[in-house]
C-alpha cells in the first residue's frame, strides 16, 4: 500500500470514528432562536413547549400594520428589542402592546383571538 493509499486510509477511518460519536443538540431555547433585533411569532408557547419552533420574525419599525400570513393564529410573541415596543393586532379588534425584551401568550385568552398584525414601533413604552 503506497503512502497516498495509508494517508486516505487513516483520514477515511477517523471519519467514521467522528461520525460514530455525534451528538444531537437540545432544541434550542427561544432566546436562541430569536435574537435581537427581531420580534418572533410562535405556534406555541416556548417556556412550555421547548421544541415550539417559530412561525415569523420581523425586524422592521413600521407606521401601519404588517399583516400576518404564515404566523396568523400564533399563540406567543416575544420581543428581543432592546428600546422599541410591538403592537399585536388581533382579529377581533383588540390590539396588545408588548414591551421591549418582554413576551405575551394568547393560549389563555378568553374569548379566544387570532393574532392577524403586527407593527414594531419605536416608542420605548407602550
Amino acid at each position: 500500500m503506497g503512502l497516498r493509499s495509508k494517508v486516505t486510509a487513516a483520514l477515511g477511518g477517523a471519519f467514521l470514528m467522528a461520525a460514530g460519536t455525534v451528538v444531537l443538540a437540545p432544541p434550542a431555547s427561544a432566546e436562541e432562536t430569536c435574537p435581537y433585533p427581531y420580534v418572533c411569532f410562535y405556534q406555541r408557547d416556548p417556556a412550555d413547549y421547548p421544541g415550539a419552533t417559530i412561525s415569523g420574525r420581523f425586524r422592521e419599525v413600521t407606521s401601519g400594520w404588517q399583516w400576518l400570513t404564515g404566523s396568523r393564529g400564533s399563540d406567543f410573541v416575544r420581543n428581543t428589542r432592546h428600546d422599541d415596543v410591538v403592537y399585536v393586532h388581533m382579529s377581533d379588534g383588540r390590539v396588545y402592546c408588548v414591551e421591549n425584551g418582554s413576551h405575551k401568550s394568547f393560549i389563555n385568552d378568553e374569548p379566544q383571538r387570532v393574532a392577524d398584525g403586527v407593527r414594531i414601533s419605536s416608542n420605548p413604552d407602550c
